[in-house]
């Protein structure tokens, strides 16, 4: 009797571990800012960067019924500047490369639930397609996004010219893929924030020179903020606006990795 109750406990405790490593079981929730970041949005398909309509609506009824509320850039820009603490549970939805998919799909689910976002435009690439990944999905035109920027709660803000890793340029080429988004949008007269998602979150994080030489670029440009991966929550007050951390949200994650993600920022404990 003795020998199945030790068996039965070594289970038991493996099965914790493991549920520990994979999940986080008994790991607290994090405090701070979750930035999401999504890709596609599909009718019905998933893969890694594509969530479906289904999915993406049960996540959203998720947050929700949770009480989180979601804020823009713009919002989170003047609750630096004025001191103002966030609320209860905060959280930045993006979506990154301005697809048309997101316009088609996205939009309604976020009218629906009242929640706002942020979209980051690889400007370029505006009413071509992600040729930069060899794809074929449409990406929002000039007059497409222009459009939506007259649904207040929708945001755009920068995801580079070319979709270039900033971990490959060089200062030059950082300052003139900056100017030269800067310059389009201004030119198709499209409201934008002055934010920036890192291209496959790329950046120099390993020289510390051309990281600074970058962020003096960016204070030049008057940017606010830039945004890697990272999958963590980010802490409050923001210890670096240059270095915001995102969630990458998988269309391929079940609905218990999600809630993971959300509340603790990663699945895996150690990963």
């Amino acid at each position: 009797m003795m020998t199945y109750l030790l068996v039965a406990l070594m289970i038991f405790l493996l099965v914790l571990i493991w549920l520990i490593l994979e999940y986080g079981i008994l790991v607290p929730p994090r405090k701070g800012l979750p930035i999401l970041m999504y890709h596609k949005v599909s009718e019905s398909e998933i893969d890694g960067i594509t969530i479906s309509m289904e999915k993406l609506k049960q996540q959203f009824e998720f947050i929700l019924r949770k009480g989180y509320q979601t804020l823009s850039f713009n919002e989170i820009a003047a609750a630096i500047k004025i001191g103002k603490p966030l609320p209860k549970r905060p959280l930045i939805l993006s979506f990154d490369d301005a697809y048309r998919n997101f316009m088609e799909y996205a939009v309604p689910l976020l009218k629906t639930y009242g929640f706002k976002a942020s979209v980051f435009i690889p400007v370029g690439f505006m009413g071509k397609t992600n040729s930069w990944d060899n794809g074929s999905d449409p990406i929002l035109s000039a007059v497409e996004i222009k459009e939506l920027t007259n649904i207040s709660s929708i945001e755009f803000g920068i995801h580079s010219y070319l979709h270039r890793s900033y971990a490959e340029l060089d200062p030059v080429g950082m300052k003139n893929d900056l100017d030269l988004c800067i310059q389009t949008l201004d030119y198709h007269n499209i409201p934008f924030v002055r934010v920036l998602a890192y291209p496959y979150g790329g950046y120099p994080k390993k020289d510390p020179q051309l990281k600074a030489k970058m962020k003096e670029i960016f204070r030049t440009s008057r940017l606010q903020f830039a945004l890697r991966i990272g999958n963590r929550i980010n802490r409050w007050p923001l210890k670096d606006p240059y270095e915001l951390k995102r969630i990458d949200i998988k269309g391929t994650d079940n609905f218990y990795t999600f809630r993971t993600k959300l509340r603790k920022g990663r699945r895996r404990f150690f990963s």
